[in-house]
């Protein structure tokens, strides 16, 4: 370790690259947007590979709401085939397709946070990714050779990602100065937003293409971007800053003057007993798993909500498909500048800014579900306020997200995958409980039933957090002798260092 350090100090010198902290956050925002890109791209494909006139010749939808005037143009990007696709799923297989992503990516994410912090948080991340892009070259194969390979092409996707999330984390506790912390670690994320929204009308328009036979292609060119993508990490990335061979001496001095954590440290076993009954991590588990819980049901129920309820298709119109995600991506980018602004200047503390963005996000969206709720046969509120709860969702990237690097940012890794596992179960209960409340009657009251729950799972979850988790670097969390270690308080940050810091 101390070999590599000496040689890249030695390039240093030769050469110097201004804010390679940026272009870490830069390669990770665009890694998730590979990530999530891949992952909804079938959502949208299927729609082109299922032979629909064979699948839905009796389909049906509630006869309440069928007056509604809709009051929105459906002329924007369509996801609807030019023709029918070639395979004979029924409904149930197509879940179960789709679905199978989820078994393979629930397993690995606690795997992949050790093995981010045992041995490369680059390499778990970007071998995750490229595996998973690799995967998706060879999904149209998959499923013309048989459906049974195509589902495990699909779980082994998941299972690759799964690891993805959780070496991030562990990644931004070694990168990111306390200072900037809120807003880079935003940009990385809000990568699932722009990851999605790009992919909807890319995978669409590639579908409606004569391109290596229309939907096959949307597997292609999405997977080849991702293979292209991990070149680009290869190069410009590093586990740490202390082993990137182009950063200046004085971004090294900022982020490591800025942080709570020994770079150059071998970690120690981590203690799970301790883990395990620590209360702010178990505060932060129930609140994400609540998260997730409003994710899922937004994500995969709310569209069908709106089709069967109100005939209105989401997806059918570009605009009100990808404008709650980017509104979210906004929300989120400002909070996160305006809470490093209010921590460096000393107007607040990190823990209050995480329990308010967090309080703000998780009621927020559920006032939002509750004015859906009672909004009736009324389109024009039911998508306002839809909106209104994505968009207030934002703040969670200022909240809860950034907690495990609270409490630990050394096991950050391991804590995000211990989260990532037990939230994701949400991926599964959530379908379940909103199939068995819609099985027999598509009708409004049905419905908000779902989003009652939705709202009252949300809610309590929100209020563990306010009340029991905490941005205290745990005593378990400490790996050195407290004269080895030198915290940096909030107040010491603001005094040493008056703005973000020299690039």
């Amino acid at each position: 370790m101390h070999k590599a350090e000496e040689e890249n100090r030695s390039t240093r010198k030769k050469f110097e690259l201004p804010g390679v902290r940026y272009l870490f956050a830069a390669s990770g925002f665009l890694g998730f947007c590979v990530i999530y890109s891949i992952r909804v791209n079938l959502n949208v494909a299927i729609v082109a590979m299922v032979n629909n006139t064979a699948v839905y010749e009796n389909k049906t939808s509630s006869e309440e709401c069928k007056d509604n005037n809709i009051p929105f143009s459906l002329n924007g990007t369509s996801y609807e085939p030019s023709k029918n696709g070639e395979f004979i799923w029924s409904p149930k297989m197509q879940g179960v397709i789709l679905g199978s992503f989820y078994y393979g990516y629930v397993i690995s994410q606690i795997p992949g946070g050790r093995m981010a912090e045992k041995f490369s948080g680059k390499w778990v991340f970007g071998i995750g990714t490229l595996i998973t892009a690799l995967l998706t070259l060879l999904t149209p194969l998959a499923a013309q050779w048989h459906v049974g390979l195509l589902i495990a092409v699909r779980s082994l996707e998941g299972l690759a990602q799964g690891i993805t999330m959780p070496a991030m984390h562990s990644m931004l506790g070694r990168w990111l100065p306390d200072t900037e912390k809120n807003i880079l670690s935003t940009v990385v994320y809000t990568g699932i937003n722009i990851g999605t929204v790009a992919a909807m009308p890319l995978a669409g328009a590639l579908c409606n293409s004569t391109w290596f036979g229309g939907w096959p292609s949307a597997f292609y060119v999405i997977g080849l971007f991702g293979c292209c993508w991990f070149l680009l990490w290869c190069f410009c990335v590093t586990d740490t800053p202390l082993t990137h061979p182009f950063i200046s001496e004085k971004e090294l001095k900022y982020i490591t003057s800025n942080q709570k954590i020994e770079l150059n440290k071998e970690l120690p076993p981590i203690p799970w007993s301790k883990v395990a009954t620590s209360v702010p991590f178990l505060a932060l588990v129930i609140t994400q798993f609540g998260q997730d819980w409003c994710f899922y049901t937004i994500l995969n129920d709310l569209p069908t909500f709106f089709g069967t309820i109100l005939h209105f298709e989401v997806e059918k119109n570009g605009f009100l498909a990808s404008f709650p995600y980017l509104l979210q991506t906004a929300v989120g980018l400002i909070v996160g500048f305006v809470a490093d602004e209010l921590i460096r200047k000393e107007y607040t503390t990190t823990n209050f800014v995480r329990k308010f963005c967090n309080t703000v996000s998780g009621f927020g969206t559920a006032t939002g579900l509750v004015a859906v709720i009672l909004s009736g046969c009324d389109v024009t509120l039911n998508v306002v306020f839809f909106m209104f709860s994505m968009a207030i969702g934002g703040f969670c990237y200022s909240g809860y997200m950034l907690a495990t690097l609270d409490l630990s940012p050394e096991y950050a890794g391991t804590l995000m995958g211990i989260a990532n596992t037990v939230s994701n179960l949400t991926g599964f209960i959530v379908p379940l409980i909103v199939g068995t409340l819609t099985e027999h009657q598509q009708t409004l009251q049905q419905w908000s039933y779902v989003f009652a729950i939705t709202v009252l799972v949300l809610s309590s979850t929100s209020l563990v957090f306010l009340f029991f988790s905490s941005s205290k670097k745990q005593d378990w969390a400490e790996t050195s002798s407290s004269s080895n270690i030198v915290l940096i308080t909030d107040k010491e940050l603001s005094i040493n260092h008056n703005s973000y810091g020299t690039i």
